[in-house]
């Protein structure tokens, strides 16, 4: 995050109007060139171009469509003669066909029409064309002439006989259609044949009844094979249409390092979608809050402040979209201009983005690219308490500033007023304590302002505790279900998107900000009486301000509104003396609270309910607050407490928001100084760079009839500027420090090591997940099945795991999954924060991009003799051949997993003997072929999974999700990706995803036998554990196995290679340290069976039976990182033996 200028972005959000038609499934109108762009529009809608009718005999058999654009209808059948209706779409399921010229048929119906000999005459009033005739694969008419008012046409177009109807002398019966240019009717998107079902009336007689779908209308003539169903079509009504917000500009053109745009911004902006209107609304201005996800770690918050406008739809956009207007009937859409910010200064945002559209509607003397460009570019972010920024724009001037590090944190005086305009004391009072008992508050209001003022101000209001749950200001209509979460949440949302199918949950807090009242099932929290009763008349004192006939909660959505506030002495509003109240009552709340501190069991461990490092009985028992129903004992039980007091007990130094509270705690008010929180002032105010009029000195004036798409040629580049504030530089979150890896015990560092390979195996599958779109549900369980076999195997799946599978449920739409993992991580103790949250919005609002983006990487063949071409993983072999560069030991893979360092930068492994110093960069080589070809072999370091992960996250970072999916990924990253794979088949986990043969339909059947096959070794292991074995039974057993052996050559060489291998290990393990030997049980228990089947596995892969591993068999394998080694014969065992 870049803190040395105000803004990240401008941006403008519509529907588009020049977006090419690679980028979205949208179509072409036919009278645009082949150069013109299309707009994106519901990409869902098909559209109909084309009909036809063929005859053919009843005895004969018509071949199906051989297009998906195509639908037939059996619509007559009589005089020996099937009528099929063909119905051509020009766009079907989001996809164009590619001979497709715009035409779309708005209009379908049946008419006796006059005849003249070989002519059939219409007149061209009706603006109507008969369905052409098709007998074979030739059309039996054609268009001939026009003859006075008529058009006329050659051929027989008569229908009546197939459909039995009856005639009238001098017509026959046509099928004809209307296209939208002739009739300027929307176009039709479907078309059904519903026939008819026998039902029984009351009196008991028969009926036939055709159930006609919602939305669409219908030829009133029976038809079809037994004249029993009707012709249904449906039209696309564009103005009752909800149309997708797209990006229209943005500025800066390319985004910044580590702060791209979030693509969720358009649908909260339109949070309903965009609906376009016949009338010209009143511009609107609001604002809200996003936590963003950032691939550090790091959770930040962007404020987006938006104003919406509604300008007329241009010709070219009224075009695509079959609407007809003229300058009586005009159609106008709304269209967006946003600021987006990390810094909450949204009352000057409002400001700011209603001059510059005054800029757009009037002259200016300068293009209204320099404007922006000086906004964005060009002022710099107020450091804390010193200096005050001054920014002028058009005829006003505005001021940005921020308190000193030692205070409350910033909010605008704005939220604090419109939520006391909104609700009586009392209520808020009441919200509030559901705040901090960590309640579901559901704000409910039509004014979007409102509700982003309210959610902000009482998250404002519960300084020095974080809110770091569910926090969604303005909910969108397609996130409507996290409503019906079962976690805490301050959510805000339109009473439209309360409907039937939405369930509120039981103990959710409704606020109805524009009524003016709250409604709860549950009891609010006891607050103390005496402390309650001193907030109560302290916000009487200074805010006062609720009223029901208050009209300025109403136009607060309107940016340009004319309602005149009335003054009242008696109702005064004081923001500082407001929080004051708040924070008077919280410290006395926790009076006393450093004295319950006490040392926690584990310092590395992540504080969950503070019972860890805080004696929270006797803090209870010293405020007499032990009943649950009491504020105190809920808020110990929270989350916002458990943050509180982890921030203070592993503070680090600058914490100024935490002493400026212990400061308040101190604080003894006096008649002279009642109040703790008081004024602030700054030593100096600078003055921002005015708008740079370089080029446009005299003399030039910019007037646009629209707000203008941005011009390049008049942005310039930007002046340097005085940096206030200090950048801060991003890193990596990683799991463990170095240090604290240092401090786990040999076992606690292997079920680490193989808690890592989960991750990696997580992270890796939740970015695939997208490629397989169409079978993602059973993808999730499949990753849930895996993460149950973690917790049997290692330690739980913790937070960060589920958010990757969040992620990729909002990546595939797989909304209502993402409710039942949040249950299943409430069920396992985990508390999402923000950022869980914030990476499931910002994954559902760039799905359908990064579908796109995925279809581009997967369209793409492999490069030119790519091993990809050939490569079969589940085929390929490992060795891995190292000796210690000092002693020349041969070192096992529990051993070099044991010596590797517990560090995320080093590569090396230490030598397991006793008195040897020796460090080694270990190796393996992959067998690609079955026999060992120079060219067919790889040598890879063998990495620690910490290297993998931190390898892995940093090319996410660096590169974006989809490197992963990338062609050439195997051999552009050999060492991640062979590493990756090798601990995967060590760990019995499915990686099909990264394997380039894998034939994605059959996913459902190999899902299917990997948990049956997975259970069924789980089964047979645990039966084998708990079976207890004879002595005459192992005899005879043994006798078996020898019997065998004789028979079976490869038996003999693994009984032959154990043997072996046992006389090495014992041999080893004289010259090993007590110490070594036991962090090598460590490793043995957790990975010892995973090692054993992994090396059965290469022996079952090698049917020459001329691979082993190196550490089975020292003397005949030599270490050549340059060439893989070669291989001996089975004899020459047997000769050495």
């Amino acid at each position: 995050m870049d803190t040395s200028k105000l803004f990240d972005y401008f941006a403008v959000y519509g529907i588009g109007e020049e977006l090419p038609l690679s980028q979205s499934p949208t179509f072409t109108f036919s009278k645009q060139s082949e150069s013109t762009s299309s707009t994106k529009v519901s990409a869902n809608e098909n559209i109909v171009s084309h009909l036809r009718l063929r005859i053919i005999n009843e005895n004969e058999i018509l071949s199906p469509p051989n297009s998906e654009f195509i639908k037939r209808f059996e619509i007559g059948h009589g005089d020996g003669k099937m009528l099929w209706l063909e119905v051509i779409f020009g766009r079907f399921n989001g996809k164009i066909r590619p001979e497709w010229n715009g035409k779309a048929i708005s209009k379908i119906d049946l008419w006796y029409l006059q005849y003249e000999g070989d002519y059939i005459k219409i007149p061209a009033s009706m603006g109507v064309e008969p369905v052409p005739i098709y007998i074979g694969i030739k059309s039996a008419h054609q268009f001939s002439h026009r003859e006075n008012e008529y058009n006329c046409y050659i051929g027989n177009y008569d229908i009546s006989p197939i459909l039995n109807a009856q005639p009238l002398e001098g017509t026959k019966l046509i099928l004809t259609f209307s296209t939208f240019d002739s009739q300027g009717e929307p176009p039709i998107s479907d078309i059904k044949l519903v026939t008819a079902t026998i039902k029984i009336n009351e009196d008991g007689q028969s009926y036939k009844n055709a159930e006609i779908p919602i939305g669409y209308s219908y030829i009133n003539v029976a038809l079809g094979k037994n004249k029993d169903s009707l012709l249904c079509f449906r039209k696309i009504d564009p103005m009752h249409t909800t149309y997708k917000a797209e990006l229209i500009e943005k500025f800066p053109r390319k985004g910044h390092c580590n702060n791209e745009l979030n693509q969720a911004i358009p649908m909260f902006i339109f949070s309903e979608g965009i609906k376009l209107s016949k009338e010209q609304e009143t511009a609107k201005v609001f604002s809200f809050m996003l936590s963003s996800a950032e691939e550090t770690g790091q959770i930040s918050k962007i404020y987006i402040t938006a104003l919406i406008f509604y300008e007329q739809i241009s010709e070219q956009l009224s075009n695509q979209l079959y609407i007809m207007q003229n300058e009586i009937n005009k159609v106008y859409m709304p269209k967006a201009i946003c600021l987006i910010s990390h810094w909450p200064f949204i009352d000057q945002y409002k400001e700011i983005l209603k001059e510059i559209y005054r800029l757009t509607i009037s002259t200016y003397e300068l293009p209204i690219e320099r404007v922006i460009c000086n906004l964005i570019q060009e002022i710099p972010l107020p450091d804390q308490g010193i200096t005050v920024v001054e920014y002028t724009i058009g005829n006003k001037t505005l001021q940005f500033s921020r308190p000193p590090p030692k205070y409350l944190p910033y909010f605008p005086g704005s939220c604090l007023e419109y939520l006391f305009r909104s609700l009586s004391i009392d209520s808020i009072i009441d919200v509030w304590s559901c705040i901090l008992s960590e309640r579901k508050i559901l704000l409910i209001s039509r004014q979007k302002s409102i509700l982003t003022y309210a959610a902000m101000g009482l998250e404002c209001l519960i300084f020095p505790f974080k809110w770091e749950q569910v926090f969604i200001p303005i909910l969108p209509a397609s996130l409507k279900n996290y409503i019906e979460t079962i976690f805490p949440y301050i959510i805000g949302v339109s009473p439209s998107i309360l409907t039937s199918e939405v369930e509120i949950p039981y103990d959710a807090v409704r606020v109805y900000l524009d009524e003016g009242r709250i409604d709860s099932k549950e009891e609010f929290p006891r607050l103390p009486e005496k402390l309650r009763r001193q907030l109560y008349n302290s916000l009487m004192n200074c805010a006062n301000i609720f009223s029901l006939q208050d009209g300025i909660r109403y136009v607060a959505d309107e940016a340009f509104d004319t309602y005149i506030k009335e003054e009242d002495d008696s109702k005064v509003f004081d923001v500082l003396k407001v929080r004051d109240a708040f924070l008077h009552f919280l410290t006395h709340l926790l009076k006393n609270y450093s004295k319950f501190y006490r040392l926690p069991a584990k310092a590395i461990e992540k504080i969950i309910n503070s019972r860890s490092c805080f004696n929270v009985e006797d803090f209870l028992n010293s405020h007499k607050s032990n009943k649950p129903e009491s504020l105190l004992f809920k808020l110990t039980e929270t989350s916002l407490f458990a943050g509180f007091i982890e921030s203070r007990f592993f503070s680090s130094a600058n914490q100024f928001e935490l002493e400026y509270f212990d400061e308040a705690s101190r604080f003894k008010t006096s008649k002279n100084d009642p109040y703790f929180v008081k004024p602030y002032s700054h030593r100096e105010t600078i003055q921002s760079l005015f708008v740079n009029n370089t080029g446009y000195e005299s003399d030039f004036s910019f007037r646009y009839e629209r707000f203008p798409r941005l011009n390049d040629v008049y942005f310039i580049d930007p002046r340097p500027i005085q940096v206030l504030a200090t950048t801060i530089t991003p890193k990596l979150k990683l799991a463990f420090k170095n240090d604290m890896l240092v401090r786990l015990s040999s076992l606690e560092w292997g079920k680490f090591l193989m808690t890592t390979i989960y991750r990696i195996w997580i992270t890796v599958f939740a970015h695939c997940m997208p490629k397989y779109k169409e079978n993602a549900n059973l993808l999730i369980d499949l990753a849930l099945y895996v993460m149950d076999g973690m917790k049997k195997s290692t330690n739980k799946p913790d937070e960060d795991m589920y958010r990757k599978l969040i992620e990729a449920c909002g990546h595939c739409e797989l909304n209502e999954r993402v409710l039942s993992l949040f249950k299943r991580m409430k069920n396992q103790g985990i508390e999402p924060d923000a950022r869980t949250h914030g990476v499931y919005v910002t994954a559902v609002a760039k799905s359908q991009e990064l579908q796109n983006e995925i279809n581009t990487i997967l369209s793409k063949e492999f490069p030119a003799n790519s091993l990809c071409l050939s490569l079969t993983l589940k085929n390929c072999k490992y060795m891995i051949h190292n000796s210690c560069p000092n002693c020349e030991y041969i070192l096992s893979q529990e051993e070099i997993m044991m010596g590797w360092d517990r560090s995320y930068t080093s590569s090396t492994t230490a030598c397991p003997k006793n008195f040897c110093e020796g460090k080694l960069t270990a190796k393996f080589t992959v067998i690609l072929d079955k026999l060992m070809d120079t060219n067919r072999s790889l040598h890879v370091e063998y990495l620690s999974p910490l290297l993998i992960q931190k390898e892995l996250e940093n090319l996410i970072f660096t590169f974006g999700e989809n490197i992963l999916l990338s062609k050439d990924f195997c051999e552009k990253y050999k060492s991640l990706f062979w590493n990756m794979v090798l601990n995967f088949q060590l760990l019995k986990l499915p990686y099909f995803f990264i394997d380039p043969s894998f034939n994605s339909d059959n996913l459902p059947q190999f899902v299917r036998d990997y948990v049956k096959n997975d259970s069924k070794e789980k089964e047979a292991k645990n039966d084998q554990l708990s079976k207890t074995t004879k002595p005459n039974e192992d005899q005879s057993e043994g006798n078996s196995n020898e019997t065998n052996s004789h028979s079976n050559p490869q038996t003999i060489r693994e009984r032959f290679f154990s043997l072996i291998k046992k006389r090495k290990s014992s041999a080893g393990n004289e010259n090993m340290s007590t110490k070594n030997l036991m962090n090598n049980m460590a490793i043995k228990k957790l990975f010892g069976p995973f090692i054993e089947e992994f090396r059965t596995g290469n022996i079952r892969r090698e049917r020459s039976g001329s691979f082993m591993d190196s550490t089975e068999v020292e003397e005949y394998v030599e270490d050549k990182p340059q060439h893989p080694p070669e291989l001996p014969q089975l004899r020459t065992y047997s000769n050495r033996s």
